[in-house]
């Protein structure tokens, strides 16, 4: 599914969010999830590295 997502987050600039989503039959709040799930992530990562950083 992440693959799916990625290839919408891609093409949003290009088509709209609902069409691509509509294509790919995926539904609209699996990839809406699917950014919210990635910034979280990344949110953490810095943390972790930052946290990283001040331990050494």
């Amino acid at each position: 599914m992440s693959a799916i997502c990625r290839f919408i987050h891609a093409e949003k600039a290009n088509y709209p969010v609902t069409l691509l989503c509509k294509v790919m039959k995926t539904a609209r709040s699996t990839y809406y999830a699917w950014v919210a799930g990635r910034e979280n992530r990344e949110a953490r990562r810095r943390a972790d590295e930052a946290l990283r950083t001040r331990s050494r």
